[in-house]
């Protein structure tokens, strides 16, 4: 599978909306040049030995591998100024979970990598069915396309419809069927 098929199944699963009432779309707040000094960071600080390349403050999407099999894109938004979600896909399994929880920290560093490895595994094994993880405002969505040899994970920001609501049932295009977010509540989120 060439890059385009991968890209287009990622902007598929990445349309994912988590709310069933329409909203304005919020980003990450920071631009791709951040993520990937933060990305660096993190990587340096676990010793994982990872690295991405300094991305420029432009709109669309970056590209990089940092280790055999695993690419991360980043799409910016329209002024490059910040980050509409983060997709880490993984054609071979060595070093993806370390890629994905490397890059989800660089984004959030109070995010749970065992909980997030937990869920992608299930996910993965489709213990879960259809569902995607909301962890500290964040929806991690895992693609896992049948025919296909990868598994892409996507990170963007995740917003109730309302901050007391319980979350409703996400929407796909219509012809995927729903998603369902699971939602990590933490001490902060409850009082």
């Amino acid at each position: 599978m060439n890059l385009a098929s991968i890209l287009s199944t990622v902007v598929l699963a990445s349309s994912v909306s988590v709310s069933s009432a329409p909203m304005e779309r919020q980003l990450l707040a920071m631009t791709p040049t951040d993520f990937a000094q933060r990305f660096n960071t993190v990587a340096q600080d676990t010793g994982s030995g990872l690295a991405l390349p300094s991305f420029k403050v432009k709109p669309g999407w970056h590209r990089a591998a940092p280790s055999s099999g695993v690419s991360v894109l980043v799409r910016a938004s329209r002024s490059g100024y910040a980050i509409d979600e983060v997709v880490v896909v993984c054609r071979e399994v060595e070093r993806c979970f370390l890629t994905i929880c490397t890059a989800a920290l660089a984004i959030d560093d109070s995010v749970n990598p065992l909980l997030l490895q937990r869920f992608i595994v299930a996910r993965i094994a489709t213990e879960l069915g259809e569902v995607g993880l909301v962890m500290s405002g964040l929806a991690y969505i895992v693609v896992t396309p049948k025919a296909d040899d990868y598994v892409a994970v996507v990170i963007r920001p995740y917003l109730p419809q309302e901050r007391g609501a319980s979350p409703s049932q996400a929407r796909r295009e219509p012809q995927h069927g729903p998603l369902t977010p699971i939602v990590l509540h933490t001490a902060a989120q409850k009082s």
